[in-house]
């Protein structure tokens, strides 16, 4: 079997220019590079028309319209999408229009404002995953492909779905857990849906060996189908903000939520602050513990020292990583942490927490149990204080990082395609000779 060109059908969620984390920016980088190795389809709930990717067709469901009078989901002038051989010679003559017969249990009148609306999330998203789920079941009828890729759990159900039909093997890349992001006790709908997708995959990629230890732990699912696909970053124009005054700025960049550990960012301040009466914590970023965490910090006397930014958009982010003199994350559970490679692109010297995936491919950052926030205290001070470990440090990250490519990721990720379609074959050869 040949494998120069698999024909690959990529489950996302968050896909550019439409993001909210992490999740979309990591699903770029990693289809960015596989394109030039794979014929690669991407279908997400929302895309826009005028963005497009060299090598990738991106399909939005938000593109579909539906037609009461058949029962019919409509899309038209797609032919880019379609497979070669499903292109008739009189659709070649003109814009071909796709029609899926459609009966989900989503209204199809409701489809595209579900797949439409601003916030990828939101309440109704356990809606928008069953919608996307019976709208991705149908595309085999179209699209010619020879596996299948789910990112995160919300393409899971689509996946596992597509897997049954199709008998095309499913490969899920998870790139967090419910276990990471409420408790590791937890077991609701969410997690029943990681479980079936984990455990109906033929290969489960994390973005960190960290995650998959948890992924054997809490799910049970065999570590033999396990294989980290480690996040990565591009190389970007770095750049520094001028400043004239002498504070020592930290900046926390994410969720405000357990999993990102606020409980330890403000015990580490307050036992920083008291010794450095210059630093200030930039903390940027919204969630559900966002106001206790002000409502905390003001409690402790330490508001001087501290500075909510709320949400940032991406030219803040940068803003904000140009003028720091160092970056914090300490995180009670992350699956990986790309801000983390953001900041050491833009020559922070970094102190993370050891629960985290990025702490494996940064060597030369200071690293801590998330909950020895004396050891982040006097870590911070450090880095702060001391010129020469801070240059150390940034030298020895900047190498660290010509390692950490989306090239390399999509190069394991091709391993495990040829993994799945060589067993398929192997399979289908033994039913033959029986």
């Amino acid at each position: 079997m040949a494998f120069e060109k698999i024909k690959v059908l990529m489950l996302g969620w968050e896909f550019p220019p439409f993001l909210t984390g992490g999740l979309g920016p990591a699903t770029y980088g990693l289809a960015k590079a596989l394109a030039s190795f794979t014929d690669l389809k991407m279908v997400v709930p929302k895309s826009d028309q005028n963005f497009r990717m060299k090598n990738v067709n991106i399909i939005g469901l938000n593109h579909f319209d539906f037609d009461e009078d058949s029962n019919e989901l409509v899309l038209p002038d797609f032919k880019w999408f379609l497979s070669e051989e499903k292109i008739t010679d009189e659709q070649k003559e003109k814009s071909p229009e796709v029609r899926l017969k459609y009966d989900g249990e989503v209204s199809g009148n409701k489809l595209k404002s579900l797949f439409s609306d601003a916030d990828s999330y939101g309440l109704d998203v356990m809606k928008k995953v069953q919608a996307y789920t019976e709208v991705v079941e149908l595309l085999d009828e179209f699209i010619e492909f020879d596996l299948i890729h789910a990112h995160d759990w919300l393409t899971y159900q689509a996946g596992v779905r597509l897997k049954e039909k199709t008998g095309k093997p499913l490969l899920v890349h998870v790139h967090s857990l419910e276990t990471d992001r409420v408790s590791a006790e937890v077991r609701d709908d969410v997690y029943k849906i990681e479980l079936e997708g984990m455990t109906e995959a033929d290969r489960v990629l994390p973005v960190s060996e960290y995650t998959k230890n948890s992924i054997v732990s809490n799910y049970k699912i065999d570590p033999e189908k396990i294989f980290p696909v480690y996040n990565a970053i591009d190389a970007a124009e770095v750049f520094r903000a001028e400043r004239t005054d002498d504070e020592k700025r930290v900046l926390f960049l994410g969720r405000i939520t357990r999993q990102k550990g606020p409980k330890f960012l403000l015990e580490t301040m307050m036992k920083l602050c008291p010794s450095m009466p210059n630093v200030k914590f930039y903390i940027a970023g919204t969630g559900d513990l966002a106001v206790a965490l002000q409502e905390q910090v003001a409690n402790a006397g330490l508001n001087e020292h501290a500075e909510f930014t709320g949400y940032v958009k991406r030219e803040k982010v940068l803003e904000l990583l140009a003028s720091v003199d160092a970056f914090f994350m300490p995180s009670a559970s992350e699956p990986f942490g790309l801000s983390a490679l953001e900041a050491a692109q833009f020559n922070l010297p970094c102190v993370i927490s050891k629960q985290s995936g990025v702490s494996e491919v940064l060597h030369n950052v200071l690293k801590a149990d998330c909950w020895d926030t004396d050891k982040m205290a006097n870590y911070l001070y450090a880095v702060l204080n001391y010129k020469g470990l801070t240059e150390t440090m940034v030298r020895l990250t900047t190498n660290d990082l010509k390692n950490i490519r989306w090239d390399n990721s999509a190069r394991e990720a091709l391993k495990s395609y040829k993994h799945v379609l060589q067993e398929k074959e192997k399979v289908a050869e033994e039913k033959t000779d029986l």
